[in-house]
Formats: C-alpha cells, sequence, structure tokens
C-alpha cells in the first residue's frame, strides 16, 4: 500500500485562522499569520486542480480562466486595497507581480539554456 503525501489535512487551519481573526478578546497577529499561511497550501493546490479541469472548455477559454486564477491573490489584494483607498498599493501588487513573472520566466529560460547546452557539449 503506497501513501500519497497529501495536505488535505492543512485545511483545518482555515478556520482556525478565522477564529483567531474574528474571536473578541483574542489578538495575536503572529498566529493568525502562521495558520493563515498554512492554511492557504491545500485551498491554493485545490484552485490549480479546478483550473486545470476547465481545459475541457478549450484552449482559449481554460486559459483565461487559469490566468485568472492564478494570479487570484493580486486581484484579491486589488480589490481589498482600492476599496480601504490607497492606489499605490495595488499599482505596486501588479508591477511586482508582472516583473516577478518576467524574471522567473526569462531566468528559468536561460537556466534551461544553459543546462540544455552543457548536457548537449554545443
Amino acid at each position: 500500500m503506497k501513501l500519497k503525501p497529501t495536505f488535505t489535512g492543512l485545511v483545518l487551519f482555515v478556520p482556525i485562522a478565522i477564529a483567531l481573526r474574528f474571536w473578541p478578546g483574542v489578538e495575536n497577529p503572529t498566529a493568525l499569520f502562521i495558520c493563515s499561511a498554512i492554511g492557504i497550501i491545500p485551498l491554493a493546490g485545490w484552485m490549480g486542480r479546478a483550473t486545470e479541469a476547465l481545459t475541457r472548455m478549450g484552449e482559449g477559454a481554460g486559459g483565461l480562466l487559469n490566468a485568472t486564477f492564478g494570479n487570484a491573490a493580486e486581484l484579491i489584494i486589488a480589490v481589498i486595497a482600492l476599496s480601504k483607498g490607497p492606489s499605490s498599493v495595488v499599482k505596486a501588487s501588479i508591477v511586482g507581480s508582472i516583473i516577478g513573472n518576467i524574471l522567473l520566466v526569462l531566468g528559468l529560460s536561460i537556466l534551461c539554456l544553459r543546462c540544455f547546452v552543457a548536457v548537449c557539449g554545443l
């Protein structure tokens, strides 16, 4: 019997984080942050699997939904920050996301090219 590693049990941290946030008299921002960070791991995995299942809609619609849900964190930050007022946070979040994606893609491309050249001896 093979045991597959799963992070589904970590979803228990979601209600703990909600209780830490809204329970009167409990004020521990560190515990709230840690529980929220751990609780988001299975939720991100579920969202990833759900968007991968949408590829049956076709390449265009599936790709659009995958890109939209892939940037859900930036979308949530933008909506909350715009409702509170500071548009500079939204601008910084969008710029950071774009720069991060560009650097990640470019860096991985260069790394893969260097590995390919080293392996093939070109």
